[in-house]
């Protein structure tokens, strides 16, 4: 149920679902593709070694993490080293392994938003004022101390972990409180554990800051003459397991303020286990990127393994799942106390900031 104040937010009757397809490493030509056909094509013995070490290494450090369900550990509980914080991690961890699945199957879904959810992926409501204003006094240290850490990174490329900030619990109880209010007023925790098929709750906590001098977006292939970046540029499914997230605007969002996207109906994709795992591998170990040394050991690796969840600056314009994304593109224009919820195997992206700054809030919700 949803408290009084909160309106639910749908996308406009001209965004068709996409018929998203059965995931294959196919979708993406890298045989044919002008940044990496070359690659493919002669790999080299010296890359290929180095490209299986590395794959290999990720993807033993990958099945110990989807084994503990480590995204759903808190990061309190993740960053303490001291012998109280490795018992809490490993507890954690141990009462994630005995819990089952992360995603039940459902039989049917009673809350009304959990079926918005199973439909397009994603949620959007807005916020009454006072809650807006509660989390904004939360927040005011944290947004703070990231304009602070920004402001110190001009001389060079600043990547996107920089522009955001990870609360813990323990030192920030008040802002967790506020946002936990949100979730449950809204009825955004009924509609996640209605999706999930167990109950939600809320796990991480990350203010967040972009603005135009952010381009970790923009540098698609730069030592290429591809100039332009693709339409589809950025779209990616994240490299994590079980979790949804919620993002709230604090600032209004508009065409140029990095509007986050989701592509409708993309949440039902069909994705094997293996091929997921493949795809995480490769986000995590850094062989998802487009610069000269991602892109060479990346095309070293067999087709099988040539594959990555953040895919989206990959596609060319002909291509199936390109022309999907487009057409079921929702760019979420929203004013400012907004609540996204989105499943993040769905393809999606965020913080394109052209003009302006935009601030948001991204919860883990586990």
């Amino acid at each position: 149920m949803t408290a009084s104040g909160y309106q639910i937010v749908e996308p406009a009757d001209d965004i068709r679902h996409a018929v998203v397809p059965q995931w294959t490493p196919a979708l993406v030509d890298y045989e044919n593709h002008p940044a990496y056909g070359d690659l493919v094509a002669r790999p080299g013995l010296k890359n290929r070694l180095k490209a299986y070490a590395i794959f290999g290494k990720s993807m033993a450090r990958l099945l110990l993490k989807r084994a503990i369900k480590y995204e759903l550990i808190p990061y309190d509980v993740r960053s303490d080293a001291s012998l109280r914080g490795r018992t809490r991690f490993i507890g954690a961890a141990l009462s994630n392994m005995a819990s089952g699945e992360t995603r039940k199957r459902r039989a049917g879904i009673a809350d009304e938003n959990a079926r918005l959810m199973e439909r397009n992926g994603c949620l959007v409501l807005t916020m009454p004022e006072a809650r807006i204003a509660a989390i904004e006094a939360a927040s005011r240290a944290d947004f703070d101390g990231l304009v602070a850490r920004r402001g110190a990174k001009t001389n060079r490329r600043r990547d996107f972990e920089e522009s955001r900030w990870q609360a813990s619990r323990a030192e920030r109880q008040d802002l967790f409180d506020q946002i936990d209010k949100a979730l449950t007023e809204s009825g955004t925790l009924a509609a996640a554990s209605g999706y999930l098929g167990r109950p939600a709750r809320l796990v991480d906590v990350n203010p967040q800051i972009n603005d135009p001098s952010d381009g970790f977006w923009r540098e698609v292939f730069p030592d290429t003459g591809i100039s332009e970046i693709p339409a589809t540029a950025y779209f990616h499914r994240d490299a994590s397991g079980g979790d949804l997230k919620a993002i709230f605007y604090l600032s209004e969002v508009g065409e140029r303020n990095g509007p986050f996207s989701y592509v409708l109906g993309s949440n039902r994709m069909a994705v094997s286990k293996v091929d997921d795992l493949i795809c995480e591998a490769n986000d995590s170990n850094g062989l998802a990127g487009t610069d000269p040394r991602a892109r060479r050991l990346f095309a070293a690796l067999p087709r099988k393994l040539r594959q990555k969840c953040s895919f989206g600056n990959d596609l060319t314009e002909e291509s199936e799942l390109g022309r999907e994304i487009r057409a079921g593109l929702w760019a979420i224009k929203a004013p400012r106390g907004s609540i996204v919820l989105f499943d993040t195997k769905g393809v999606h992206r965020g913080g394109m900031v052209e003009q302006g700054e935009r601030r948001v809030i991204t919860c883990v919700i586990g």
